[in-house]
């Protein structure tokens, strides 16, 4: 798309940032459903691009560099987008993640009605990450954690 800005709608960090909340909310639909939880963490990993657009300027590539290389949080992120996208995140920077599944709980988010039950209150059931460190988190966790950040950095 040479000579264009964006995609439709979404041409601004602060249009990603509200893509990312559409996202989350698309997740707790059904904890484990992975499409929802591709997109928020595909986009997640992309926005660094936007923040820091990729010029002629060797300098900005540098600032997506350090920026990744000194936040964990976007490191797990980066891991988990690559590793979804490529099937497997080979590059040698990404040492965050080890695996991720989808775990069911002993009861569906499903067997309750929404208006009573959130399905986010379920958090034992949907997609868990395993980090290299050992620990256990479950996406809704990052995912309200990358939102949180990028709310910090960009300032709304």
């Amino acid at each position: 798309m040479p000579g264009s800005k964006g995609f439709a709608q979404l041409r601004s960090t602060h249009d990603l940032l509200s893509k990312l909340k559409s996202d989350r909310a698309r997740m707790e639909g059904d904890p484990n459903d992975v499409y929802p939880a591709f997109d928020f963490f595909v986009t997640a990993e992309h926005l660094v691009d936007w923040y820091y657009p990729d010029t002629q300027d060797q300098k900005r590539r540098r600032d997506r560099t350090d920026l990744r290389n000194s936040e964990p949080l976007l490191q797990i992120v980066s891991h988990i987008a690559n590793g979804a996208k490529h099937f497997e995140a080979t590059a040698a920077h990404h040492q965050s993640v080890e695996d991720v599944k989808s775990n069911t709980g002993g009861f569906s988010p499903n067997a309750f009605s929404p208006s009573a039950f959130s399905p986010g209150s379920f958090k034992f059931s949907g997609l868990t990450v395993k980090l290299n460190d050992g620990s256990s988190r479950h996406v809704f966790e990052i995912a309200d954690e990358v939102i949180s950040y990028w709310e910090r950095v960009l300032g709304t």
